[in-house]
């Protein structure tokens, strides 16, 4: 039997979705106040304390000029609450890469002038876009567990957001919502003070600095979650730690 030369050929591979990081790096610089940010917060602020009950606590916490907010993540809403303890800026939230694939949302992560994350990779380009956002003066919105958790509880962090951290030399706030988002079922976001680092600031940054940073942010959460988010040390996984 001969083969068919001009049958075509098939491929697994997924495709790579290439986005325009100049354009974004712009937006994130981009002067004034964006209206889409404010009124997505002031409307799902209400909605969230009609529905939920939300109650901030700590936010006097959050100090002046640039610093990186860390929080747990469970809903879409997340983002939201936390940007509700900060209501004075806007903060630029990081996600993943794979939601600019979507149309409707490449543009509202425009308005807000989101940060793209390649999970899966050493991304470069989201670093140095994050960097660019705290040396401008602004805060930068991190959920350190790199995607949602189901249960209680958290999952271990991530590296990558204490070697941020490290480099920018920028307070770290950590912020853990308590709540499952039951319909007028109080949901409680709670402000911690930030992670002390300086003795980890005056030394080489690597991995055992991003170690002891990440251990003393998950020490913060488990703090402010009353134990509740204690973790499963991380295994067989590595970050690039090294300045």
């Amino acid at each position: 039997m001969e083969s068919n030369n001009n049958k075509p050929e098939i491929r697994d591979e997924k495709k790579t979705l290439t986005l325009d990081n100049a354009a974004i790096e712009a937006e994130l610089l981009r002067p004034g106040r964006s209206w889409f940010y404010q009124l997505a917060v002031n409307l799902l602020t209400i909605v969230t304390k009609l529905l939920f009950f939300v109650r901030v606590e700590g936010k006097e916490n959050i100090p002046e000029g640039a610093c990186v907010i860390m929080g747990n993540h469970r809903a879409w809403l997340d983002p939201f609450l936390l940007a509700m303890c900060a209501r004075d800026r806007e903060i630029r939230f990081m996600g993943k890469k794979e939601l600019w694939g979507n149309k409707l949302f490449a543009w509202i992560a425009k308005q807000v002038r989101g940060v793209p994350v390649d999970r899966g990779n050493a991304d470069m380009a989201s670093i140095r876009m994050s960097m660019t956002v705290l040396k401008n003066g602004h805060t930068l919105g991190i959920f350190p567990e790199g995607t949602r958790t189901k249960g209680d509880g958290m999952m271990p962090l991530q590296g990558g957001a204490s070697l941020l951290a490290l480099r920018s030399k920028c307070a770290v706030v950590p912020v853990y919502i308590d709540g499952d988002y039951k319909l007028f079922h109080r949901v409680t976001v709670r402000v911690g003070k930030p992670v002390q680092m300086d003795d980890l600031l005056a030394g080489r940054i690597n991995k055992d600095t991003c170690d002891a940073l990440t251990e003393r942010i998950k020490a913060a959460f488990a703090e402010l979650s009353g134990g509740r988010s204690l973790m499963a040390p991380v295994k067989d996984k590595k970050e690039n730690c090294e300045n």
